[in-house]
């Protein structure tokens, strides 16, 4: 069976999707990350255009050749072309075969997996009524990012800011698991100083405690953080090659849980490998979720078939066009999803249906087109004009 037609599907709010139609008219389903608007839509027009009229059973192959078939591999752009791609190939393979994509990785190690999603506010009131929202949904784990522009080698007292919107949460959330992104705006000697001062706060663990750069100094500095002080790291979301997360977790790891992004690592079977380095290394799987709910639904397939995998984030859980608001939680203008997933004690069960066990309402997004809005991250700078990492 051949591939008849393959496009790309701008989704509100930020969304850019791949629709892959086979010759008797099944639909797969991929998503790519929500940043680099423009470079990542044309990478994926002309992935669209290379695979049209290809056999669709050869996932690895054709996905090799894409990666593979030009002189420079590698870099976001192409990676998460790519792994939009191996998506939805693998969520109308599943559908060809009658069968949820997990089955054909070995079947399902769990039910239901455990979910997270980011809190939003502005300053800790607003981020403590996000907590009161997200257990009004169900969950029983959250993650804040508490930091704003910090300098290399801050005070206790530049750094206390954080602690007063982390007591606040803690005291909202009750005995919820709380989790801490600090977005790689913090050098190692900053997160040396920070840490112990989480400590109170019973973290699930602390995100990108310093930005990864992949070279031994970095590796070495946050093995000593992951090595030196109780509360479990995490890191991965940046990260685009199984050889890079191979860094990370062997000989020793670096870190106690790792957060491969689906949508930039090559997609659901490399989501796969790299669990089993984590499961061989004795770290968590946690694969990084901020975008759609078609990569939430990837990411599912890889709970479900990983041993490693212990927590999963989300953003959406069906809906588009609109986004978090400060203090609250989401604000979706319609269901992308015909079935959106569903909390229950903090977890989502396992989707039932074939390939990736979806149905994308694709008439709604035309009505919402308006909404659509790729803006970029913020820029911050430090007080004296330098530029911030956010």
């Amino acid at each position: 069976m051949i591939i008849r037609s393959a496009n790309v599907v701008r989704c509100p709010p930020r969304w850019l999707l791949i629709k892959i139609e086979s010759e008797d008219g099944e639909v797969g389903w991929g998503e790519a990350i929500g940043d680099l608007h423009d470079e990542v839509e044309a990478a994926l027009k002309s992935i669209c255009k290379r695979i049209t009229g290809r056999e669709i059973t050869g996932i690895e192959r054709i996905k090799q050749e894409m990666h593979k078939g030009r002189f420079w591999r590698d870099g976001p752009v192409l990676n998460t072309a790519i792994s939009a791609l191996e998506m939805a190939l693998w969520d109308l393979n599943g559908k060809i075969a009658g069968m949820p994509t997990y089955e054909l990785l070995g079947g399902p190690v769990r039910d239901k997996v455990m979910v997270y999603r980011n809190l939003w506010g502005r300053n800790p009131e607003e981020f403590a009524e996000s907590g009161k929202v997200a257990l009004d949904e169900g969950l029983n784990m959250v993650k804040v990012s508490p930091a704003g522009p910090t300098n290399s080698t801050p005070s206790d007292i530049e750094l206390q800011g954080i602690i007063d919107t982390i007591e606040v949460i803690r005291d909202v959330i009750g005995g919820a698991k709380l989790a801490i992104d600090l977005h790689g705006r913090l050098t190692p000697s900053a997160s040396r100083r920070l840490l112990p001062m989480l400590e109170p706060f019973d973290i699930s663990f602390v995100e990108e405690p310093c930005l990864p750069d992949g070279s031994e100094h970095h590796l070495r500095d946050l093995q000593q953080l992951h090595l030196e002080q109780r509360i479990p790291l995490a890191t991965g979301e940046r990260l685009l090659t199984k050889r890079q997360f191979a860094d990370h977790l062997f000989p020793s790891p670096v870190a106690a849980v790792i957060q491969p992004d689906l949508s930039l690592v090559g997609g659901i079977r490399a989501g796969i490998e790299i669990g089993a380095m984590c499961e061989a290394a004795q770290v968590s799987l946690a694969p990084h979720c901020p975008y759609g709910p078609i990569q939430f639904a990837a990411s599912l397939q890889v709970a479900a078939a990983s041993p490693a995998h212990e927590f999963q984030e989300f953003q959406s859980l069906g809906g588009a066009a609109g986004g978090g608001t400060p203090g609250g939680g989401a604000n979706w203008k319609f269901n992308l999803l015909e079935t959106p997933f569903k909390i229950e004690d903090g977890m989502v069960e396992l989707p039932k249906g074939n390939g990736l066990g979806i149905e994308v309402q694709e008439h709604l997004i035309e009505e919402h087109l308006d909404s659509w809005n790729p803006h970029p991250p913020t820029i911050w700078q430090n007080p004296d004009g330098s530029h911030a990492e956010w």
